[in-house]
């Protein structure tokens, strides 16, 4: 079923569900209704750009861990994601999955496309109960060659895409697991709180591979963080000051410094 723009507008509790719909699943928590303007790729567009991309436009919703699509897919619509997460992958040739990235509300999964017959590159499961947004790519890759601003738009997100890739690969090269789990932790601190409580978004095992670390090199940082205010009960996590988690998170980078600069990734 095709939710059409004038629908969007009024939320998205008739989005089509893909695939079996299991009997006690939890339902997509919805707030208020999405507006292409709300994602980062279209920030900056007109009104009347805004409307041509809403057509044809619907609403995706995915079961926890449904293939949303798989490498070497032809790309059909261009996705942002609006509740839950979408996990990027890519298979080796031995058939060895790597974690590429973790998506959440207003990412666009997958690089806008800009031609027609473009395959997908990486493939894209659904963490927890997702839905997201589908622009068909025919029509988005049209109005990229006919809109200055959409094409300037998706060139900006291919900037901030290899700005990203690179801050990657400095935190995978320059700084140890301890840091990089600060940091991933403080990123998740409500701002303006000094002492808060909050969910990792997803399990720890997830949290490893996109950190770039082993399951049980992350427990040993976990654990190395209650020393610092920081506990953790499965997926929950408190911390008691913020201020001191982010004064220990430059204590950790210095003594990677001081170290040479190691990662330690294993």
């Amino acid at each position: 079923m095709t939710t059409h723009v004038s629908e969007i507008a009024q939320g998205y509790g008739a989005g089509r569900r893909r695939g079996r719909v299991a009997r006690n699943a939890p339902p997509v928590q919805q707030t208020e209704p999405p507006k292409l303007r709300d994602a980062p790729l279209f920030a900056t567009l007109d009104e009347t750009t805004l409307s041509r991309l809403s057509l044809d436009a619907k609403i995706e919703i995915f079961e926890d861990a449904e293939a949303i699509f798989r490498q070497g897919d032809a790309v059909s619509h261009l996705l942002i994601v609006l509740r839950g997460h979408v996990k990027l992958s890519r298979l080796s040739l031995s058939g060895e999955e790597t974690l590429i990235a973790m998506l959440g509300a207003g990412e666009t999964v997958g690089a806008p496309p800009t031609c027609a017959n473009e395959i997908h590159s990486l493939s894209a499961k659904a963490v927890g109960p997702t839905s997201a947004l589908a622009l068909p790519a025919g029509r988005f890759a049209g109005l990229v060659k006919e809109s200055p601003a959409l094409n300037a738009a998706v060139m900006q997100d291919a900037k901030n895409r290899i700005a990203s890739l690179i801050d990657e690969i400095e935190s995978l090269k320059g700084q140890n697991a301890d840091e990089r789990l600060a940091r991933f932790l403080l990123s998740l601190c409500p701002p303006g709180e000094e002492r808060c409580r909050f969910r990792l978004p997803y399990d720890k095992r997830l949290v490893a591979a996109l950190l770039g670390v082993q399951q049980e090199t992350l427990s040993r940082a976990f654990a190395k963080l209650r020393f610092y205010g920081v506990r953790t009960e499965t997926r929950n996590v408190h911390v008691e000051s913020v201020s001191r988690l982010a004064d220990q998170c430059e204590h950790f980078g210095r003594a990677a410094e001081s170290r040479g600069g190691r990662g330690g990734a294993a």
